[in-house]
């Protein structure tokens, strides 16, 4: 990102915050976080990295967000792993490349006491009730005011569009190369199966550019022999791509990964409603599973580690396998553990004791459950099993937790009864 840009990034930022009376943050996607504009965290941060046990991901969570953003037409609204909302809006630079972004939260939206919900620890609700609370519709026109503010300072379209408008140009001319190859050679005019292979080579080879001027050729022939018609071309778009998706399995991209980005063209296919849109997606798509055939440390995986996350925690009651966590995130469960580790810094089977644990605590306040009963609810398979882990993570038995917090409950009651 130029030095320019990254000043009027900084600045709107600022006019942004004081507009929506919230924390709003410039993002760059690269490392750059330059000097005094270096980002530091929020009160809701702060409070949640010194008191939330399940920590965050800081400005990755925003980087990811301008992330998703930039693939679907310039806002993208999620949840932090607090489970309060983050808005983030995309930046790109004069070729419509992703750059950065401006990111908006964490915020509250609905009723305040809704965002509750996964906060146990009092400083922090006390800081999350004191925090404005948005309606859906406004957080959506926020979404809608940042978008329309990177879009300014970019002066590139946002979305889908946005990366393959500087190419366009190409695939035009690619089309009209390939009319005068039809006129001059009607009598044997057959599908480029040369031009395949190459392509083939090409993304096997990580060539990126080469890979996109035979792609050009190759939609060119598609388009021209199917005179243009959309439900004539879906069929053999879907066929090509499931043709890269192989060569980028052979070069070393996840089979999983690449199944469900395939499956996910397929399943929009039928959406789309011009030649212009069919070429976007599938040149994303090839420069996607050419990227994954890069080492996985490479790509962005927070997503995958907090779909997980909040799988586990909508779902700790019952028994979670790591083969149902890999199915759910579409990776393989080799993979899932081995990012899962370096993000929480815990094994999954850890985590999901960590959880439970977390759960029985409050619910070992309550006098009127036993032990047996608690461990039961919070999805452990037996009270001698609850006592084993409570204590390997606790450091105290769950009979000696209750006995020293109803201890400490005593004496306040005591004191405020003075």
């Amino acid at each position: 990102m130029s030095g320019h840009m990254w000043e009027q990034v900084i600045k709107y930022s600022r006019h942004l915050a004081e507009i929506f009376g919230v924390e709003c943050v410039p993002v760059n996607q690269g490392d750059q976080e330059q000097g005094e504009n270096k980002w530091e965290p929020g009160a809701i941060c702060r409070a949640c990295e010194q008191c939330n046990h399940f920590g965050c991901w800081g400005m990755n969570a925003y980087r990811k967000g301008c992330e998703e953003a930039y693939r679907w037409d310039g806002i993208y609204i999620s949840l932090c792993p607090l489970g309060l909302i983050l808005i983030t809006a995309p930046l790109s630079d004069e070729t419509g490349e992703l750059v950065g972004g401006i990111a908006a939260g964490p915020l509250c939206m609905g009723n305040p006491e809704d965002n509750f919900q996964e906060i146990y620890d009092p400083v922090l609700q006390r800081i999350v009730s004191e925090s404005p609370c948005f309606a859906p519709e406004k957080i959506q026109s926020m979404g809608e005011i940042m978008s329309a503010v990177t879009g300014y300072i970019s002066g590139v379209t946002h979305g889908k569009a946005g990366r393959y408008f500087y190419k366009q140009e190409h695939l035009l001319n690619a089309i009209y190369a390939e009319k005068l190859r039809k006129t001059e050679d009607t009598e044997y005019y057959t599908y480029p199966i040369a031009l395949e292979r190459k392509l083939r080579i090409a993304v096997r080879s990580k060539a990126v550019e080469e890979a996109q001027v035979l792609l050009n050729q190759i939609l060119a022939y598609i388009y021209v022999s199917n005179c243009h018609n959309l439900k004539a071309i879906k069929p053999r778009l879907s066929e090509l791509v499931v043709v890269i998706s192989r060569a980028a399995v052979d070069a070393g991209a996840d089979m999983n990964e690449t199944d469900a980005m395939i499956q996910m063209f397929v399943n929009h296919i039928h959406e789309f409603e011009s030649i212009e849109e069919l070429s976007i997606w599938t040149t994303n798509l090839m420069q996607q599973l050419i990227a994954y055939t890069f080492n996985f440390d490479n790509v962005k995986h927070a997503d995958v580690v907090y779909k997980a996350v909040e799988y586990i925690k909508d779902n700790y009651r019952r028994k979670i396998t790591v083969d149902e966590l890999a199915a759910l995130t579409y990776v393989n469960k080799s993979y899932l553990g081995t990012i899962f580790k370096k993000e929480t810094g815990s094994t999954i089977p850890q985590y999901i004791n960590e959880v439970r644990v977390e759960k029985s605590k409050l619910l070992l306040l309550e006098e009127n459950l036993s032990i047996v009963e608690i461990a039961s609810l919070c999805g452990f398979e037996g009270q001698s099993y609850f006592t084993k882990v409570f204590r390997e993570i606790v450091g105290m038995t769950p009979k000696k937790y209750r006995e020293e917090r109803g201890k400490k409950r005593f004496l306040i009651d005591k004191g405020d009864n003075l």
